[in-house]
């Protein structure tokens, strides 16, 4: 399972410390080790989606105040990992097998039109932005893709 991409380990220390508490404090919140809490603060490892949902939730901050600011080079699997979803979670609001999820995410599938308003809304991001990353997803595609002709 993906880590979320844009996890800011000094925004996520910042959220849980205004709270006064301590990594230990999280970990037994959201039922990961010390070591593990210690690790994203660090930098050494960012949570799931699923993980980064409890978290934000445990904590009481939305997720995008744990974030780097969204890079234009951000893909589709970013902006649903940044969300703190997992493709089944995608795909069940689209009422979609995850497959469809995965080959939108991998370049091979296409967003399509009538998905466009659910999944910015759900990833939180404009639809320019999600557009945006379904270019740069493309691409990714395209270049692995001329890649592997050579």
């Amino acid at each position: 399972m993906k880590s979320v991409q844009d996890f800011s380990p000094n925004a996520f220390r910042a959220a849980y410390e205004a709270r006064g508490w301590t990594q230990a404090d999280v970990a037994k919140a959201i039922g990961v080790t010390v070591g593990t809490v210690g690790r994203w603060v660090r930098g050494k490892g960012a949570p799931s989606p699923r993980l980064f949902s409890v978290l934000s939730k445990e904590l009481g901050v939305p997720r995008s105040r744990m974030l780097v600011p969204l890079a234009p080079s951000a893909d589709l699997a970013v902006l649903r990992t940044r969300a703190g979803l997992r493709q089944e979670d995608v795909a069940e609001r689209l009422s979609v097998q995850a497959s469809d999820i995965s080959e939108m995410e991998l370049g091979t599938g296409r967003v399509r039109d009538e998905w466009g308003a659910t999944l910015s809304c759900l990833y939180d991001v404009s639809v320019d932005q999600l557009a945006n990353a379904a270019e740069v997803t493309e691409e990714r595609w395209r270049a692995e893709l001329e890649a592997k002709r050579h």
